[in-house]
């Protein structure tokens, strides 16, 4: 039986629900939403997992561009698990949708609150001692449900949520693409190149032994989470100056503000794009 899970991951919050799930259903293929979605069809797969975060209300664009460009078994057991903190949006939506497309459907839909990341917006919260293991008991409830192959209707988007997506998310992501603008390195980098190789979405390169953003970011951090030596710095962008939201004006990265990552994902995890987890037995 052919078992794949696609992720997304950026402080290893995906990559350690897609390890746990992996472990539990005896076993699976991990594929990183940085590989190309030909190489690794699942067109011969028994069951499919997907498991990503949620950005500005939804799965990332570099994901929904992976589900659109893979190759899908429509007889096989799907599910989805994001992991979120406060608003899910119409993520559990569009992947319905791309998969419709495909001429199948979610059999099981979750939602798993952990630990956000977004520290350039406020520093992350909640704390960790509290909610890695409140994360821990909903993986857990989780890999035993899709381990049965369960069913479970996904988590739609509230009412008021739809009619208040336009209006707040709308403005972000009219300008996503100038949010890496504000990223800077300070003195203390060494050119080691590992937010390049940490990067979900390849949106990295290294020039003269520096790093450079191409503008297609997700603000996913963790080229700021990962940094060895705290080197990545951040300015609000002008564009966001611009906007002039509450969120905008407190976008900045101060000096003692921690950096999260889930503590047993490190950079070397996040730089392996493809790899087949065994069960835990």
């Amino acid at each position: 039986m052919k078992k794949i899970i696609y992720y997304f991951s950026g402080t290893g919050n995906s990559l350690y629900t897609a390890n746990k799930i992996a472990q539990a259903i005896g076993g699976a293929e991990l594929v990183s939403v940085r590989c190309n979605p030909q190489d690794f069809s699942a067109a011969d797969a028994d069951v499919i997992g997907f498991v990503c975060p949620v950005y500005e209300w939804d799965i990332p664009g570099t994901f929904k561009k992976f589900i659109q460009q893979l190759d899908i078994n429509p007889k096989a057991y799907v599910f989805m698990v994001a992991t979120y903190i406060a608003v899910l949006g119409k993520s559990f939506e569009t992947a319905q949708k791309l998969l419709e497309e495909k001429g199948t459907k979610l059999n099981y839909g979750r939602a798993i609150r952990c630990v956000a990341s977004q520290c350039i917006a406020y520093p992350p919260f909640p704390p960790e001692k509290i909610m890695l293991p409140y994360m821990e008991k909903q993986i857990k409830k989780t890999c035993k449900e899709i381990q049965q192959k369960k069913e479970r209707a996904y988590p739609r988007m509230s009412p008021i949520t739809r009619r208040r997506f336009p209006k707040i998310m709308g403005p972000y992501l009219a300008i996503e693409h100038e949010y890496d603008n504000g990223f800077y390195t300070d003195d203390r980098c060494k050119g080691c190149g590992i937010c390049q190789k940490v990067c979900p979405t390849r949106n990295i390169t290294m020039e003269n032994q520096k790093p450079n953003w191409n503008h297609h970011c997700h603000g996913c951090n963790a080229c700021v989470a990962y940094c060895p030596t705290k080197a990545i710095q951040f300015k609000t962008p002008q564009a966001y100056r611009e906007l002039g939201t509450l969120i905008t004006k407190i976008l900045c990265l101060p000096e003692k503000r921690k950096r999260y990552h889930h503590p047993l994902i490190k950079a070397a995890d996040l730089m392996r794009d493809n790899k087949t987890i065994y069960s835990e037995e």
